[in-house]
């Protein structure tokens, strides 16, 4: 199973029906229990964009390179080789984030989605809590 199929499994369960209190407080249990799943897949996707940052630091041909023209004295050129390598490892770097980056995002508004449900289930058990003193 994808990351993403398994987001939307997990995000399935982030659901509230008004029926009654002790079903509602069990559903706040599983809203609760869901985050804590799509949290963890957050983790995850974080150290992937950790592992990418690692792998599209500067390569060593390249600081060889203007370490080189830097000696003979080319300097001009030097700066210009670093600032063109560092410009194409951000935009590859970006690149490789991206969907990563998407996915935190759907994990984010489906932990905001449950945050959401359960300050109504809360409301929902105070009302009620109320009504039946």
């Amino acid at each position: 199973m994808n990351t993403l199929e398994e987001i939307q499994q997990i995000a399935s369960q982030i659901s509230l029906t008004f029926d009654n209190p002790k079903s509602v407080k069990l559903q706040v249990k599983q809203i609760t229990l869901a985050q804590k799943q799509l949290r963890e897949i957050k983790k995850e996707l974080n150290a992937m964009i950790r592992l990418i940052n690692k792998q599209t630091s500067q390569s060593e041909a390249d600081i060889i390179f203007s370490g080189g023209l830097d000696i003979f004295g080319k300097r001009k050129w030097a700066g210009s080789v670093r600032a063109a390598t560092r410009r194409a490892m951000a935009q590859e770097r970006q690149t490789a984030q991206q969907p990563y980056r998407e996915l935190k995002d759907v994990i984010d508004n489906f932990i905001l989605k449950g945050d959401r449900l359960k300050q109504m289930a809360q409301d929902y058990l105070l009302c009620h809590k109320q009504s039946s003193i």
